[in-house]
């Protein structure tokens, strides 16, 4: 729960507010692709020398070798679902209030679940999930209405505002359609986790080392697509180019970023130890009581307003259905004590 909510609010509080440059109007870092691949490099480069310095010792780590074609293709899948997953979501993050990206990313259960069922029928006795209930299928579908009515309620209640609406719903229509591809991208994250945890027999700390510099590497082409920035002056510019500005205005912004990669490593690595431990479907769910958390904290620090009424309403209302239709579902894996299969 702490390396979750840590990462959230310090992409939100800290990388999203801080200034480039007050005279300019610059705000903030959004270049969503340059902060995951640097992360990504950072989680290496903090690998690397505590694997240097165990070797001598007694406590000495080696990483498991990838000898068969099923190993490498699963880490190269791990690494483009990774980096779109974790980029898409920070451009949507950059680009929506924080309750509602948190909303969209509690339907990964479901589109995890979907996608299993997909990639089941492609590859038989692959990545397959385990069967659910009617009724358990009817707590995910409840789960995806109230977070497309929480969406709904925020736009609207930005619309109706005399002052002209939040200055996170700028690009709101942009926002939601990245956060839905990056539930896409996040379930067949989980599923290759799941499938290299459990199959290939690879720990948590292999995957996160393997990983890095690959998904790094992806993530370069995608810099230089142009996209939508909250910069005055500012419209279509790539990620070099927010790069470019950053390291000429404010470089010392850049460590902000680096420090960042701290609580990726720490987050990819118990995320990994969860899905080989449980399932991917299972993993999704646990992270929805982080989810409902982060919402209230980011309530309380006051890093966001409910809109004015109805709309504030209907927000709180679709928060705590969503978040409780997918705790319910929880529950009932738990109650039937079933583990998901492969």
């Amino acid at each position: 729960f702490g390396v979750q909510t840590g990462l959230n609010l310090y992409m939100k509080i800290v990388l999203s507010n801080t200034w480039i440059s007050k005279e300019r109007g610059m705000k903030g870092i959004p270049g969503a692709f340059l902060i995951t691949a640097l992360q990504q490099l950072v989680s290496f480069c903090l690998l690397i020398p505590v694997l240097l310095i165990l070797w001598p010792t007694r406590w000495r780590y080696t990483p498991k070798p990838l000898k068969t074609p099923k190993a490498w293709a699963g880490v190269l899948g791990l690494s483009v679902t990774f980096a779109l997953n974790i980029g898409l979501n920070n451009m949507s993050l950059s680009l929506l209030p924080m309750s509602i990206n948190l909303m969209i990313r509690s339907c990964i259960p479901l589109a995890t679940w979907v996608m299993q069922k997909l990639v089941s029928v492609c590859v038989p006795g692959g990545f397959g999930g385990n069967s659910s209930t009617p009724m358990e299928v009817g707590l995910m579908l409840s789960g995806v209405f109230f977070a497309a009515l929480a969406a709904v309620a925020k736009e609207e209640g930005a619309s109706h505002s005399h002052s002209g609406g939040d200055p996170d719903s700028k690009d709101f229509v942009a926002g939601i359609v990245i956060g839905v591809l990056s539930l896409v991208a996040c379930s067949l994250y989980l599923i290759f986790a799941q499938w290299l945890g459990q199959d290939v027999k690879m720990n948590p700390i292999d995957m996160t080392l393997y990983m890095s510099v690959p998904a790094a590497l992806f993530l370069l082409p995608l810099m230089s697509m142009h996209h939508p920035v909250g910069w005055k002056g500012f419209h279509m510019i790539s990620d070099w180019q927010v790069l470019h500005e950053v390291m000429s205005l404010s470089p010392h912004t850049m460590i902000l970023v680096a420090f960042s990669g701290f609580f990726a490593v720490c987050y990819n690595t118990l995320q990994y130890a969860m899905v080989s431990e449980l399932s991917a479907t299972h993993t999704a769910f646990a992270g929805n009581f982080n989810k409902a958390a982060t919402i209230v904290l980011s309530l309380v620090l006051g890093l966001e307003t409910l809109p004015g009424k109805p709309w504030g309403q209907v927000t709180v209302f679709s928060i705590v259905g969503g978040i409780a239709s997918f705790t319910a579902y929880s529950l009932m894996k738990t109650a039937g004590g079933g583990k998901a299969g492969h």
